[in-house]
């Protein structure tokens, strides 16, 4: 939803909520009939009046959580080439950081987090590794690995590699009781 449409429907539910409020105002007899000397005798203590504008305001109420609440928005990657913007999705970049990764020794799995700062593209990995691996040189690896691959594929500049070790695998390891 765009800010225009947010806009809109937050004035539109505020005049629902005020319409309401007069016509409940009107029907439970709070304004002196006197002030308003119009058409609006056949509300005046009317509880079916009353019954709508209840519904008036949980409609009002309803219309703006619905202006306030955020869509579902797609993180993207956003570059303007010679014929306009292009596009590239979180999901497309972590897939090339699975692809990269997976181009290594020494990694069972990865998981991806993407934002961008700044200063460009920042990518938040946590891993799980193989027993027997040199965690710093296997990081630096797997950081310059996904580094290249995503500023190659992407044209994007990759400004951090992040990695977290989350975990060692131990299946099929063998312990001493």
């Amino acid at each position: 939803m765009t800010v225009g449409e947010r806009l809109y429907l937050g004035l539109l539910a505020l005049s629902i909520a005020a319409a309401g409020v007069v016509l409940g105002a009107v029907a439970t007899a709070y304004f002196p009939l006197d002030l308003l000397r119009t058409s609006l005798d056949a509300v005046y203590g009317n509880r079916n009046f009353m019954v709508l504008a209840g519904v008036m305001i949980v409609l009002a109420a309803a219309v703006l959580a619905a202006s306030l609440r955020r869509g579902e928005r797609v993180e993207t990657i956003l570059q303007q080439g010679p014929l306009g913007e292009v596009r590239i999705c979180f999901k497309a970049v972590e897939n090339i950081v699975l692809k990269a990764s997976k181009s290594m020794k020494g990694i069972r799995e990865i998981k991806t987090k993407i934002i961008i700062s700044d200063s460009g593209v920042v990518i938040f990995l946590r891993a799980v590794i193989y027993p027997d691996q040199i965690i710093p040189q296997l990081t630096a690896e797997l950081q310059a690995v996904v580094k290249d691959d995503v500023e190659k594929i992407t044209g994007s500049s990759v400004a951090e590699v992040k990695v977290m070790i989350e975990n060692i695998v131990t299946d099929g390891i063998k312990t001493a009781h």
